[in-house]
């Protein structure tokens, strides 16, 4: 298969409102890696849930427009694009990025993550059987499915209860290899697509209340996107803290604060609550944090990296990227990240420009912040 690069810049103008007469420029840069040539395109099976965007052959309009509706509130994990080479070795290029831009124009949301995986498919297979309308063309979007509040429960609880064994061992993979770790401070993201995780971490406080390692936690579970510093007075929205190594009681809280909650991370502001709340072991704190998704509150980054606070994450759910926010979040604090596989440690002595490997994954400093290269 021949590996090529195919980059598509282009600047939009989209209408705001009509009543407002306003609008924003936007510039997208998408860059697909490996064109993956296939006899016929078929939906990866990855564990997120899929939509088919369908379009004519050699057209950009989405036929089932109304179907969009589906993905609000659902975060984007990947698109797929797919084509067909056929009449063959004709340039399809322009129709492929007309068909970006008809997505832009229809659900600007597919664009806001650095964390949507985009690939593009051409199907070869026209040329031979004919029946091009036999083919799919259009676009796949794959989303994280968000399971139920019962649903969430009831997994989580076969998980502590030792009857379900966890798909994505993430959390106890960390914990078993820093057993050097003491007196955590742990702040836990408790968004409904982090339940696997959460289980997780209540298997091994159910499992290891004599070790003691820990015994202060912070559930965090924001409903809106204002977040502050927490160095005025200890506000509470969207947290949730208990001090015990009672593992039913924390078990508790985090189902409280599971079913209380929305759908926002503020990770940063559940930090400054939980050194304010416990300064004892603020050198201590242990964030978990889902991969996904990216907190709401980097806003506060400055004031964290001036408390001189290291803060050690468990990112959950890295496959092929890592969210480079959380290596943004170790730098600036002096903290370190963990993965299933994975240990960086002294992050903030990574300098400009400088490539490093973490696990699988390369990553550079470029303008003081990481990103994920090739």
């Amino acid at each position: 298969m021949r590996t090529l690069y195919f980059t598509l810049a282009f600047t939009l103008t989209v209408a705001l409102s009509a009543q407002a007469q306003s609008s924003v420029t936007i510039r997208e840069r998408i860059r697909f890696k490996d064109t993956v040539e296939v006899y016929k395109y078929t939906p990866e099976i990855n564990g997120f849930n899929t939509l088919q965007l369908k379009m004519h052959p050699g057209d950009h309009e989405i036929l089932n427009l109304s179907d969009l509706k589906k993905l609000a509130g659902f975060t984007i994990t990947g698109i797929d694009l797919v084509y067909s080479d056929y009449p063959k070795g004709e340039d399809f290029s322009e129709l492929n990025r007309k068909r970006i831009l008809e997505l832009f124009m229809q659900f600007p949301e597919a664009f806001e993550s650095n964390m949507v995986n985009w690939r593009l498919f051409k199907q070869t297979g026209v040329s031979e059987t004919g029946g091009i309308q036999n083919y799919f063309h259009g676009l796949t979007v794959y989303y994280r499915p968000m399971p139920s509040y019962q649903d969430e429960n009831q997994m989580i609880n076969d998980i502590v209860d030792g009857k379900v064994a966890p798909q994505d061992s993430t959390i106890l993979k960390v914990l078993d290899r820093k057993k050097d770790w003491k007196n955590m401070l742990v702040v836990c993201d408790v968004t409904g697509s982090m339940s696997p995780y959460t289980a997780q971490l209540l298997f091994w406080i159910k499992s290891n209340q004599a070790i003691k390692s820990f015994k202060q936690i912070v559930f965090f579970n924001d409903d809106d996107e204002k977040s502050n510093d927490q160095k005025r007075q200890l506000d509470t929205s969207g947290i949730w803290s208990i001090e015990t190594g009672n593992s039913k009681k924390v078990i508790d809280q985090a189902f409280v604060a599971m079913e209380k909650g929305g759908h926002y991370e503020n990770n940063l502001e559940a930090v400054f609550y939980a050194i304010k709340k416990f300064p004892e072991n603020k050198m201590n704190v242990v964030m978990i944090a889902d991969n996904w998704e990216s907190p709401c509150d980097m806003a506060l980054l400055d004031y964290l990296k001036r408390e001189k606070i290291p803060v050690r994450i468990i990112v959950c759910g890295v496959t092929d990227r890592l969210n480079t926010v959380y290596l943004d979040i170790a730098h600036a604090t002096g903290g370190s990240v963990h993965t299933i596989e994975s240990d960086l440690e002294e992050v903030a002595k990574i300098g400009e420009g400088k490539v490093i490997r973490f696990g699988k994954l390369k990553f550079m400093m470029n303008n003081g912040k990481f990103v994920q290269v090739k």
